[in-house]
């Protein structure tokens, strides 16, 4: 009886016919659709009284709802019909300006309820135990952020300052992360798990306040909370909460459908513009993907299908930019080979189970694990080229592996899936891959010696100055690495790890890589052979600049000893600097500058011998630099560096690894023909040859 009284006082507000009743009527996308029979009511005297019975269907503009009832317009009178008796039909698009109406959020309330859910796209996948952890600190006010300084104090969602209260941080994720509401997923898995609706509310708290803090309007105004990349994110937290929230008992709140409808209409609006948008580069892609969410998971937006079609058309631009036809990812990092398969492939399967479409070119996603297996180095890490950290990758490095038995074989160290059948291998033009053996070697699956070098210049994303820099590995550690890329941070390190001098190769004196957009797509693996005795993989670049050209060529004799041979063409004479970054832990042990041959060893009798062997005008030094093989490491290291000046400019290095207390005692250069024959003489008495092709 008290619910009955609520209702008619409730009514009784809208007894009459207002000119707004009348504006709202005709922008209000909802219409309903009596049942055969259903009672008609007006409002006379404060009391619901019947009017009308039609024994046919019939169709109404509706204006909103009111408990049991849908308040609506017929020949200019506000009519009442009980749910029950009625469907509401959505007639036109909902847009962002109707959805600030209280009546359209009320409808939309209802519309909605009838939605099935869809099955979610996870950017943060967390175990159940971590879910429930990290959302039961976040309900005292503890939130846990997966960056330094890995928390956040929230004392009061509902007065927390979002521009005041957020602690700096060198770590730029630290702030990327709370904006993109990793809050907001851990409280909506942390329900999935247990049903505790405790996190949905709390979860509804952050929504408000986060929302109220960050118009829209202002978002050229925020970095972190309209990050390009966050903002993607964010969407994704937004609709899979929406969605559990939508099903649990507490969507009772059409004030707060409003603001979730409202929210995700503004950030698909945001996402589609062209200026927010991030071209050629994998934020683009999140933000394709976002869009792409909007518009499926709401057709009733009015801009759904526009959005769609952008999303289509961007993704399918990004995809073709960043992923060969041969499944290469040509963000300048192996790191990113892993880790945009994970996220691309699961878009896929988001897609396949929800029935949405995506441009054929995500194919080209399927095949990547496969072209990762010829990454991963005998010691289960990636090479540390351009954004790529250094930590040892396992069987969970992509999902559903089982699916890649050659890359589970190169990650678990041979114990499970198949062996890869290629020594040599030209990974797209991006990389070249030698290795000594996978399996039946003279030693340990982890002592092969790989030799990786890279190249491409393709856009500014993860881009250093890396072009024909080496990664050499063998007996168990690494020897020649590169400097990683510190952390996404705005410490000098960060810098540093970009410029040239970080990296193992070529470049003019005193002077940068030519990264210049005129320079893109002048870098590239050109070639690599299997030569039976020796390997092969040869590289050419244009970015030292200057209209100079450097071709490197790398011959490894499956011996333990490479070469490299670095032939820079330029117009002028100039004075160009080759380095060579070992890695930590290696010492001096030898050291001849005058025949520019040195000997570094680690504790384990270990070593890495670099000899000059075109001493033409060239010149050799030892020297420090640092390296960081995993995030916010800064360690120091040796560096080897030689110095020659010319047009024609050639480095000739030998370069030996050993544990067997073995060194190059001599070594000598012919031209032969095409090529030119480095024989070199080992402590041992061994004479062997390696042919370098000019």
């Amino acid at each position: 009886m008290k619910r009955i009284l609520l209702v008619l006082v409730l009514i009784g507000a809208w007894g009459s016919v207002t000119p707004t009743d009348s504006a709202q009527a005709a922008t209000n996308p909802f219409h309903i659709r009596s049942v055969p029979n259903a009672i008609v009511y007006e409002m006379k005297s404060g009391k619901l009284t019947k009017v009308a019975t039609y024994s046919t269907t019939k169709r109404y503009a509706a204006i909103s709802t009111s408990g049991w009832y849908y308040i609506a317009l017929s020949g200019g009178k506000k009519v009442y019909i009980k749910k029950s008796q009625a469907k509401l039909l959505l007639a036109d698009p909902i847009t962002r300006s109707n959805l600030t109406s209280s009546g359209t959020a009320r409808l939309a309330h209802e519309y909605m309820r009838q939605m099935a859910p869809h099955v979610p796209y996870e950017y943060e996948r967390l175990s159940e135990a971590k879910a429930i952890d990290y959302a039961n600190r976040a309900l005292k006010g503890d939130w846990y952020v997966p960056s330094t300084p890995y928390r956040l104090s929230v004392p009061n969602i509902d007065t927390f300052d979002w521009h005041r209260s957020i602690p700096s941080s060198s770590s730029n994720s630290y702030p990327f992360q709370i904006h993109y509401l990793t809050v907001l997923n851990q409280l909506t898995q942390a329900y999935n798990a247990t049903g505790d609706t405790a996190y949905l509310k709390y979860g509804m708290r952050v929504v408000k306040s986060w929302t109220k803090a960050h118009p829209v309007a202002n978002y050229k105004q925020y970095r972190w909370p309209y990050n390009d990349h966050g903002t993607s994110v964010r969407t994704f937290h937004l609709l899979n909460f929406w969605d559990v929230y939508k099903s649990s008992s507490l969507y009772k709140d059409t004030a707060f459908t409003g603001l979730m409808l409202r929210t995700l209409h503004e950030h698909g609006t945001l996402l589609a513009t062209s200026s927010f948008y991030k071209y050629e580069h994998n934020h683009g892609v999140f933000q394709d993907m976002a869009l792409t969410a909007i518009a499926q998971t709401f057709p009733q937006f009015d801009q759904s299908a526009n959005w769609k079609t952008i999303a289509d058309s961007r993704l399918d631009k990004q995809i073709r930019h960043s992923i060969t036809s041969d499944a290469v990812h040509l963000e300048h990092s192996p790191g990113y080979q892993a880790y945009m398969y994970h996220v691309l492939d699961r878009f896929v399967i988001w897609a396949d189970e929800n029935r949405f479409t995506l441009p054929s070119s995500m194919n080209r996603v399927e095949y990547m694990p496969k072209q990762l297996t010829y990454m991963v180095k005998p010691n289960g890490t990636l090479p540390i080229f351009g954004d790529t950290s250094g930590a040892r990758r396992t069987t969970s490095i992509i999902p559903h592996i089982d699916d890649f038995p050659q890359l589970a074989y190169a990650v678990s160290g041979g114990k499970e899936g198949s062996r890869p059948p290629l020594t040599v291998k030209k990974i797209s033009t991006q990389y070249s891959f030698m290795r000594e053996y996978w399996s039946a070697p003279p030693r340990a699956f982890n002592q092969a010696t790989q030799v990786m070098m890279t190249a491409g210049y393709h856009s500014s994303a993860h881009k250093h100055a890396d072009d024909l820099s080496i990664d050499l590995y063998g007996l168990g550690r690494d020897f020649i690495i590169e400097t990683g890329r510190y952390g996404y941070t705005n410490r000098p390190e960060r810098q540093r790890v970009f410029g040239v001098d970080a990296h193992n190769t070529v470049h003019r004196d005193g002077a940068n890589l030519d990264l210049s957009a005129s320079m893109r797509e002048k870098s590239k693996i050109v070639t690599v052979k299997n030569l039976g005795p020796s390997l092969l993989a040869m590289g050419e670049s244009k970015l030292i600049g200057k209209g100079a050209t450097h071709r490197r060529t790398l011959v490894y004799d499956k011996e333990q000893t490479l070469v490299v041979y670095d032939r820079i063409s330029s117009p002028t004479q100039e004075k160009f600097v080759q380095r060579f970054h070992l890695a930590e832990g290696l010492k001096l042990l030898q050291s001849s500058m005058a025949t520019q041959n040195v000997v570094y060893g680690d504790s384990n009798g270990r070593t890495i011998q670099l000899m000059q062997l075109n001493l033409k005008n060239s010149s050799m030094r030892n020297s420090t630099s640092f390296v960081a093989v995993e995030d916010y490491e800064w360690k120091p290291r040796p560096q080897v560096i030689s110095y020659n000046t010319g047009k024609d400019v050639r480095y000739l290095t030998l370069i030996r690894l050993d544990q067997s207390k073995t060194t190059i005692r001599s070594a000598s250069v012919k031209v032969s023909g095409s090529n030119y024959i480095v024989t070199y003489t080992l402590s041992n008495k061994e004479t062997r040859q390696i042919s370098v092709p000019i």
